[in-house]
């Protein structure tokens, strides 16, 4: 099929292709392809959560700093559960509200304090996990996808040099499979690689961007807290 349609000069699209492709070469592009699709769902996915995790972290923050009440600040903070900020904010809250209402023997309020400082990491952890969330499939398939073009590189090479012993000449209709087959598989590999990889590096930086903002919130509530309800 590969020698008919390219003596007859007319051009073979990325679908005819995959379809003519058998066996070991099929099961490749299939991965492949696969691995595509899977990257773009991941990039659409992740682009929209934090786009709005961004937005909600703004409108709670807004709320935080504008001296309302904590029980104010909580309504808000429940009204933004996209919030990984607002999400901190109320497991202190929660533990705060626990711990006012918890009498205690010893004067010191440094027990408590240190309960609400472990509820408040806990709870950024949790939202930590969720922002890395399909991170590592997108690592995975930028460090995989190259070397799975690879193996179809090196299997359509093989098959080509198999042909030609078989025929015994080296025309162009004898290796065209093989070469197809190295060609398609190897641009697959890259199609897929190459859109995770730039993803995997701008998402890492967003979720570092909401870490540190995690992490800064989180001192700020410490610190309100031990000067309204520690001294």
């Amino acid at each position: 099929m590969y020698s008919v349609l390219l003596t007859q000069g007319q051009s073979m699209n990325l679908i005819d292709m995959i379809l003519k492709s058998r066996g070991l070469i099929l099961l490749d592009l299939i991965i492949l392809i696969g691995f595509s699709i899977l990257t773009w769902y991941a990039i659409v996915y992740k682009g929209i959560y934090y786009y709005k995790a961004f937005k909600s972290n703004k409108a709670f923050l807004d709320a935080f700093w504008s001296g309302g009440s904590l029980e104010q600040i909580y309504k808000v903070a429940e009204e933004n559960p996209r919030s990984p900020i607002s999400q901190v904010f109320i497991a202190g809250y929660k533990e705060l509200a626990r711990l006012k209402a918890t009498t205690r023997e010893n004067e010191s309020g440094s027990s408590d304090l240190q309960n609400l400082e472990r509820s408040l990491r806990k709870s950024a952890m949790v939202e930590i996990m969720r922002l890395e969330g399909m991170l590592p499939v997108m690592a995975t398939i930028s460090a995989t996808a190259p070397f799975l073009g690879l193996f179809g590189t090196v299997w359509g090479i093989m098959a080509s040099f198999s042909a030609i012993g078989m025929s015994g000449n080296t025309t162009l209709a004898t290796v065209a499979p093989g070469i197809v087959d190295a060609l398609i598989t190897t641009a697959l590999g890259l199609i897929a690689a190459i859109p995770a990889t730039i993803a995997y590096n701008y998402f890492l930086r967003k979720v570092r961007l909401h870490v540190a903002e995690m992490e800064t919130f989180a001192n700020d509530f410490l610190n309100i807290a031990q000067r309204k309800f520690f001294q």
